[in-house]
């Protein structure tokens, strides 16, 4: 019984840690897009409008 506790408990902190590490990527990543579709933006702003040729 005790080692069914105890699997259960290890697939509760398992399950917790891989849940936290998501977050914490899908946060840094989140964060990376947005800040690089801002600069993209900015970059676009500052530089000459684009005419096709012809």
């Amino acid at each position: 019984m005790m080692s069914l506790i105890g699997l259960a408990t290890y697939l509760v902190l398992v399950g917790l840690f891989l849940y936290v590490l998501y977050w914490v990527v899908n946060r840094a990543v989140l964060h990376a897009l947005r800040t690089h579709a801002a600069e993209q933006r900015a970059a676009a702003g500052a530089a000459p409008p684009y005419r096709p040729a012809g």
